[in-house]
Parts: structure tokens; sequence; C-alpha cells
């Protein structure tokens, strides 16, 4: 049943809650607000102390689902067409790396402060870590796309490209 929730409340923002808030937020808005979401969801589950608290916890958290479709499309915009290949490669090689380090970081986490040798007893601790890491995400965001303005179309992009290429030939 847990799992189905999951998979319905991904389906709703990925079919419908992406564009809705792109379009109010903005891209650069969405990305902030999703990493939140993400950040306040993984908090929340920190500290949950009942089973009907991790349902309505992931509420917040699936709704942080926003941030990466959004900062694909800003990724996306910067770049001709003929890169894209590359930035699709660099961003599957990090969530690759992710996949790996993520796991081993988050079961020891919880290993040790479920543990007696824990200096207190705290099996929330993997998804605070993980909320720390968002937060960090959060900010890291913030600072990156401080200048950053949207380009109306991704054909500007190649367009400006192509006039580049004409003028220094």
């Amino acid at each position: 049943f847990s799992i189905s929730f999951v998979g319905i409340l991904i389906a709703l923002v990925q079919v419908g809650l992406i564009k809705i808030a792109i379009r109010k937020f903005g891209e650069k808005g969405s990305v902030y607000i999703g990493l939140l979401l993400y950040t306040v969801g993984l908090s929340l589950f920190a500290f949950a102390t009942q089973s009907w608290m991790m349902y309505a916890f992931l509420i917040p958290y699936c709704l942080g689902g926003i941030s990466g479709p959004a900062l694909q499309g800003i990724m996306s915009a910067q770049l001709p067409a003929n890169q894209q290949g590359e930035l699709q490669g660099a961003m599957t090689g990090l969530m690759s790396a992710t996949s790996i380090v993520g796991p081993l970081l988050m079961t020891n986490t919880f290993a040790f402060f479920t543990s007696e040798k824990a200096p207190f007893y705290f099996p929330g601790a993997a998804f605070l870590l993980g909320a720390l890491f968002m937060l960090g995400s959060v900010l890291f965001a913030m600072r990156s796309l401080k200048h950053y303005k949207p380009i109306k179309h991704h054909q500007n992009v190649v367009a400006k490209e192509e006039i580049i290429d004409q003028k220094t030939n």
C-alpha cells in the first residue's frame, strides 16, 4: 500500500503539477521551492514517530519533485542541440554516483544511530542528514542561479551560436 501511495503522489506531481509550478513560479523558482520541499519532507521523516506521519510527510517530499524537471530545463536551455547528449550523460553519471554513495552513507548512518555505540538513539538520523544535503543543494542552487536569466526558446541558443560561428569564420 505505501509504495502505491508514493507512486500515486509522484505521478500526480509529474503529470500535472510540474507544468503548473513552472508556469507560476518559473524554472528557477520551481527549483528553489522543490528543493525546499524535499528538505522539509526529509526533516519531517526524521522525527516521525507514527506510521501515519510517514504518509502525511510524503506529501511535501513528493511535491519536491518539481525541482528536477525545472533544473533539467534550465541546464538544457543553456546548451545547443549538439551538446545535449553530453549534458544528459553527465547528469546520468552524477545520478549513478549518488546511487552508489547515497545508500552506503544512509544505511551506515542509520546503523550507527541505532547501535549501542551512538551517543543517542536516533533512527531518523539518515533522513536528517539527507535534509542537510538538500539544504546545501538549495544554497548551491541559489548561488549558481543568482544571475540566471530564462531563455525564451532553446532555438535562441542555437541561433546565437550559429551567428557567432559565422562571424568568426
